[in-house]
């Protein structure tokens, strides 16, 4: 068992929302008092590991698989056989589908324990210097999760304290606007405080770069391109990091390319790696995947593309070839070689590129794509390209270089007002009302002041 999960604030809920309080969690049995969380550093310490340990520690959460899945189908990267996930592949969500309750309630808890570490960290006797760093990566994984909700349900309550529980669970949604700022404030105050180098051997922990690169996304969903491209300039020159000439190495948990990851806890299953990896990869080798990659996407990879060999695996059912991904490549295995890879490097390198591209930085935007593209064994393209040729591949490298991974491709589709044009030509009836993911109704019920998305 990790050692943090005892000092979790309060425990991280699966399924069950309270009827009347969508922010009410139940406090585990193991859970230590508040006081005494936060009365020595291994403590608070181990207080705040446990919020790293619940975002991971089952399968099919919102931070543990379920969202790469779910976002996966929406979008044209891959979808399941398993029928519980058809409304997500055919696009015909509502407030009933499955799992959309989880993908609200979850990240609001690890807001809601985010929270409690701030106020618990500020209120203790801890070292300034312990302060800082604990606080900063409660506010990094503050941000983290309202990056997800505000790109998921588009307006949210912005919620940042625990002191009035009832108050928080009447909050209507904030502005776009208004979250924004908070998640830029936010990060800005943790890059402040937070260390630059690892705690620990591991990436596990958020350091400043990891920082860096969250809020280089940040901005580059706002459409500032010039913060974009040198938050993301820091991370590129730090010499810790380095794209992986060996793609079989980007997601082990050992990967130099590796910015921020999260560590399995094994709660449940033995042996277990990563989640995502336990649920697509088939218990025995010869077997089919019960996901499959688009046709669309797999049509998509150029000859010779190291991607293609490397991060999809051939089966077949019925006589016909299907790919499932494969970038992580364990179901379960002893020791631990996998972890689930939050942040990495290549993403970098295409906000860069979007950044640069969007300030007619042509040349400067070709070279971050072709680092990519040679990474993935491919010719690089040629600086005559134009701008709308370049964002057209810089589209497809960012589909390819990160699919599956945390909802990119149906996020970039939806905020470069590409998904319509793109997946009516893969999916049938696709329109426009489809891009909008609803509420759950368990989700509303709890709140008379929230918003159904249009």
């Amino acid at each position: 068992m990790n050692k943090y999960i005892i000092y979790s604030l309060f425990a991280t809920p699966l399924l069950n929302i309270s009827c009347n309080k969508f922010l009410a969690v139940d406090p585990p049995k193991t859970e230590v008092a508040a006081a005494s969380a936060f009365s020595d550093e291994k403590t608070a310490t181990a207080t705040v590991g446990g919020l790293y340990t619940s975002m991971n520690n089952y399968n099919n959460q919102f931070a543990s698989g379920l969202m790469s899945i779910v976002l996966s189908s929406l979008a044209d990267d891959y979808n399941s056989a398993f029928t519980s996930y058809d409304e997500y592949k055919y696009n015909k969500l509502s407030p009933a589908t499955s799992y959309l309750d989880r993908l609200w309630s979850q990240p609001y808890s690890y807001i809601n324990h985010s929270n409690k570490i701030i106020e618990g960290v500020e209120a203790s006797a801890l070292s300034s210097t312990v302060k800082a760093q604990l606080s900063a990566e409660a506010r990094f994984t503050r941000v983290f999760n309202y990056f997800y909700l505000s790109n998921l349900f588009n307006k949210v309550p912005l919620i940042t304290d625990t002191k009035d529980l009832e108050a928080n669970n009447r909050k209507g949604p904030a502005s776009r606007e208004e979250l924004y700022a908070f998640m830029v404030d936010d990060l800005q105050k943790a890059a402040v405080d937070i260390a630059d180098a690892y705690q620990g051997n591991e990436r596990t922990r958020p350091n400043r770069k990891a920082v860096d690169a969250l809020l280089a996304r940040v901005y580059l969903y706002h459409g500032d391109w010039a913060n974009a491209e040198a938050m993301a300039d820091k991370v590129i020159a730090d010499n810790r990091y380095e794209l992986s000439r060996d793609l079989n190495t980007v997601f082990l948990k050992t990967s130099k390319e590796a910015i921020w990851q999260l560590q399995s806890v094994n709660l449940s299953t033995a042996g277990v790696n990563t989640w995502e990896g336990f649920s697509i990869v088939p218990a025995v080798a010869t077997a089919r995947s019960y996901y499959q990659v688009y046709d669309a996407t797999v049509a998509a990879y150029e000859e010779n593309d190291l991607r293609k060999t490397m991060w999809l695996k051939p089966y077949v059912v019925s006589n016909k070839t299907l790919y499932m991904p494969y970038k992580y490549k364990l179901r379960t295995g002893a020791p631990v070689t996998e972890y689930n890879t939050v942040l990495r490097l290549a993403e970098q390198y295409l906000i860069r590129a979007e950044a640069r591209l969007n300030q007619n930085k042509l040349p400067a935007a070709l070279q971050d794509i072709n680092q990519i593209r040679e990474r993935a064994g491919l010719a690089a393209l040629p600086q005559t390209m134009d701008k709308a040729g370049i964002a057209l591949a810089l589209e497809k490298e960012r589909q390819l270089e990160l699919l599956g991974e945390w909802g990119h491709r149906w996020f970039d589709l939806v905020r470069t007002n590409r998904a319509l044009p793109v997946l009516s030509k893969v999916k049938t009836d696709f329109s426009e009302s489809d891009i909008k993911i609803p509420i759950a109704s368990a989700i509303l019920i709890t709140n008379a002041n929230l918003q159904q998305n249009d």
